[in-house]
């Protein structure tokens, strides 16, 4: 399946002239929501994120760019809130840990290696997409069957947790 939107952010933050990639100057990170396959919006409640009811809160703007260093079949990018000055980090600890850490999204698009802990490969499955850690493999974001619980991070997709997201571009 072809992702538009994916493939926009990544020719937009690159371009090839003669084999070789360039890192375009932008204005700043693309804007997304996410929603689980249960309809509940990634909201930032205090200092996490959570999974609510969309009844009860309006979906997270998440700022989203490319990680150019990371090679794969999906698209690995970098997950930010507030702007981008907050990013969604895996930690550096087994087993891996979710958390928003003070980072901005724009020097971790350019930092080859920091970037790695906050970097998920974003993996199309029909209208639905997993995020795999990239420094984790085989660990996926997901969200509890619970309302207002926080986002986590699992080994065991398909079983209790939510493993699938709804992701979808709001800003042109």
């Amino acid at each position: 399946m072809q992702d538009k939107d994916m493939e926009d952010l990544f020719t937009t933050f690159m371009k090839k002239a003669d084999g070789e990639v360039f890192i375009e100057s932008l204005p700043g990170p693309f804007l997304f929501t996410m929603r689980d396959t249960k309809q509940k919006v990634i909201h930032l409640q205090g200092p996490n994120l959570v999974a609510k009811e969309a009844s009860n809160a309006d979906p997270e703007k998440l700022s989203v760019v490319p990680n150019l260093f990371i090679q794969g079949k999906q698209y690995p990018i970098i997950l930010g809130v507030q702007g981008g000055d907050r990013c969604l980090s895996c930690g550096t600890s087994a087993p891996p840990k979710l958390q928003l850490e003070d980072k901005k999204i724009m020097d971790l698009f350019k930092d080859k290696e920091q970037s790695t802990r906050f970097t998920f490969h974003n993996i199309v499955e029909g209208s639905t997409r997993r995020f795999e850690s990239a420094a984790y493999p085989g660990w996926f974001l997901c969200t509890s069957q619970k309302n207002s619980e926080p986002v986590g991070i699992t080994d065991q997709p398909g079983t209790t947790e939510i493993t699938e997201f709804f992701f979808q571009r709001i800003q042109k």
